[in-house]
């Protein structure tokens, strides 16, 4: 604990960094130019040169506590050996979990001045942190208000883990003459201070006389002390200002157009993605938002120009025999065209198809697939949407579900699928993690363990850890090979399953979930979770539907869950992306805005997509039809869509707005069982 003991020595020399008059919150860096884009095509605005914080350029270390988050800036000019170490505890996660175990006046009896921690962490009894060994002393800057210090005993160099705030002025009670000085090695920027003030003001109480005897306790006047008690500090970590594609930032960011029908605006990241619709002109506005919602905006013009699509393709179901149009409107030129059929290796343009429409004779079971028309006029290409041609006839089903996603420590992985029919149903089940590795996921979680639980139930069906110890693993190898699943290697600890699941009857159906986690309650990592359907197309009972719940977001953070269609017709999904709608089942933490595409297995290319349902009747039945849960407010953020497909894989892709991370639940049901 800090020790004042009023010494006479003179004030050392201060760095040269203000630690008052400045904001240090979000400001406008370089101005955001005007842009031009064709109609139908993307363009990517980088938005780090454009924003960032006043005055701010040492690490940030973002604090998420009970009352808010905010960021400090490490200060190393002033305190270098203090930063190294209080970044080696807050990168170690050590500040994770832990609570304000006291607050002081110092000199102004009432007045806080200090908000004290880093010494226990929340649990009951607390237990302390592990320290790293003692910090020499680096008075540079005075303690003045808003600054991070290091605390310590009488002993001038005994600074270790614990740290303190500055929500006084304490230039003069902290300063050399009192023991030789305190060491301040960060400040709070932006509106932190407010959260801080809301710590120091929570009523303090003597517990101990010693350690605790000016102790914070939320709802709490006297008996016995419980975790909900303390003022706790959920996480410290080092974070960079502006969000990658694996990591938040400090800023958020967020777009918006004046003008959709005419150019749309999104941010994934740090980077601002403007989309032509047609010709014209909007204004878009870009803000930027740090932890504690302190904004600033910027607003520019952007000019649509070209050819664009007044009338896109419109996708085609129809009888084997028969013809298939595919048209579009083009206004702003006179365009020339080609038509090209989506192909596993790229575009392949179709011979002789260079008119406004494209008309498909004979329609076949090959003909089946995804096409698009490029115009070009006035040095400017644009591509149409896709759109898909399938045939009514044929028949098909699921034949296999996936989900990839990440694990947390001593969390679960989660996918669940429904069966339909009778009798039991074979299945092959895996749940694979130190394969990954062979497919560069280098966070791939290197032990996992399976289980298999009907719905309704506690007690798994069957469970697996490692797949080589499974009494019929030579015939899961046999059957995975049938299948087309890659091999797992002899002594890998991947878990896998050859198994058959009972089913009630032909007109019920039954789900189950797959619960994957690792061996290890501190480890985590990324796991990929297949159900394969080892029985013929049409034979026995069949898998209608498949859903992940869990958490999403930007890089190896997705929730990827994908499926297979087999045999020789399309099939109608519908596919939702549900964030909103889940509080009302009492899910925490869900993504606010989630949005929802379709791109078949291996290719770039979006075939369908959704990011607001908006009350429609027409999914409202589907949800009906398929018996899931409706979504009570008509203006949700949730996602989905109907499409028809044709045989083939394919991945449901999740996106949250703004790059957002949050829980999700996707499912993906059969419309035609």
């Amino acid at each position: 604990m800090i020790r004042p003991i009023r010494l006479l020595v003179s004030l050392g020399c201060l760095c040269a960094v203000s630690l008052s008059g400045q904001t240090l919150a979000p400001i406008t860096t370089g101005a955001i130019t005007a842009k031009t884009v064709a109609a139908g095509q993307s363009i990517t605005v980088d938005l780090t040169g454009n924003f960032g914080f006043d005055g701010v350029t040492g690490q940030l270390v973002r604090w998420e506590t009970v009352f808010g988050n905010f960021d400090v800036e490490m200060l190393p000019t002033a305190a270098p050996n203090h930063v190294t170490n209080f970044l080696a505890y807050a990168g170690a996660g050590d500040y994770d979990n832990t609570f304000i175990h006291r607050v002081a006046d110092l000199s102004v009896q009432g007045t806080p001045a200090i908000v004290q921690g880093g010494l226990y962490k929340s649990v009951i009894p607390p237990v302390a942190i592990a320290t790293r060994g003692s910090v020499n002393l680096e008075y540079n800057l005075p303690n003045a208000r808003g600054t991070l210090a290091a605390a310590r005993t009488s002993e001038l160099n005994s600074a270790s883990s614990q740290w303190y705030f500055n929500t006084s002025d304490n230039s003069t009670v902290l300063d050399t003459s009192n023991g030789g000085g305190y060491t301040v090695f960060a400040r709070v920027i932006s509106g932190g201070m407010t959260t801080v003030d809301r710590m120091a003001a929570i009523t303090r109480f003597n517990v101990d006389g010693g350690v605790f005897s000016e102790i914070p306790l939320r709802f709490y006047s006297n008996g016995t002390i419980t975790t909900a008690n303390f003022v706790t500090i959920n996480k410290v970590y080092p974070i960079a200002v502006y969000p990658t594609a694996s990591a938040p930032g400090a800023l958020t960011f967020s777009a918006s157009s004046s003008n959709p029908a005419k150019v749309t605006a999104s941010v994934v990241n740090g980077a601002l993605r403007l989309t032509g619709v047609a010709g014209g002109t909007a204004t878009i506005t870009v803000t930027a938002t740090d932890a504690t919602t302190a904004a600033v905006s910027q607003q520019f013009n952007v000019t649509v120009q070209g050819p664009f699509f007044t009338q896109q393709p419109m996708s085609r179901g129809v009888s084997a025999g028969s013809s298939a149009a595919l048209s579009v409107v083009v206004e702003g030129a006179t365009p020339s065209y080609q038509w090209y059929r989506q192909r596993s290796g790229g575009p392949q343009a179709i011979v002789g198809a260079t008119s406004a429409t494209l008309t498909l004779a004979n329609v076949q079971a090959e003909d089946m697939g995804f096409y698009f028309v490029r115009a070009t006029a006035e040095g400017q290409t644009v591509d149409s949407a896709t759109a898909i041609v399938t045939l009514s006839e044929g028949t098909s089903q699921l034949v296999n579900l996936s989900t990839r996603g990440s694990i947390p420590a001593g969390g679960n992985l989660t996918p669940g699928f429904v069966l339909k029919g009778d009798g039991n149903k074979a299945l092959v089940v895996r749940s694979v993690g130190p394969r990954l590795l062979d497919f560069g996921v280098t966070d791939a979680l290197l032990d996992p363990t399976m289980a298999i639980i009907a719905q309704g139930a506690s007690i798994p069906v069957v469970s697996n850890n490692n797949w080589g110890d499974a009494s019929n693993a030579a015939a899961l190898i046999a059957a995975s090979a049938t299948l087309g699943a890659f091999p797992l290697t002899p002594a890998s600890l991947d878990a896998a399953v050859l198994t058959e699941l009972p089913l009630p009857n032909a007109q019920a159906n039954r789900g189950y979930t797959v619960r994957i986690s690792s061996t290890s309650s501190t480890a985590a990592g990324v796991a990929l979770a297949e159900v394969y359907d080892p029985q013929a197309i049409g034979a026995g009972a069949k898998l209608v539907n498949v859903s992940a719940l869990g958490k999403s977001g930007p890089g190896s953070e997705a929730l990827v869950p994908g499926f297979v269609i087999g045999g020789t017709g399309a099939k109608t999904m519908l596919v939702r992306v549900v964030g909103p709608s889940l509080a009302s089942f009492g899910v925490v933490g869900t993504m606010v805005d989630p949005r929802l595409s379709i791109v078949p297995l291996g290719q770039s290319f979006e075939i369908s997509q959704n990011d607001n349902w908006s009350g429609s009747s027409a999914l409202q039945s589907a949800f009906d039809t398929v018996g899931a849960f409706g979504f009570a407010d008509t203006n949700s953020k949730d996602a989905a869509v109907v499409v028809r497909l044709p045989p083939g894989g394919y991945t449901v892709k999740v996106e949250g707005a703004d790059g957002e991370s949050g829980v999700v639940l996707v499912e993906a049901y059969d419309l035609d069982p």
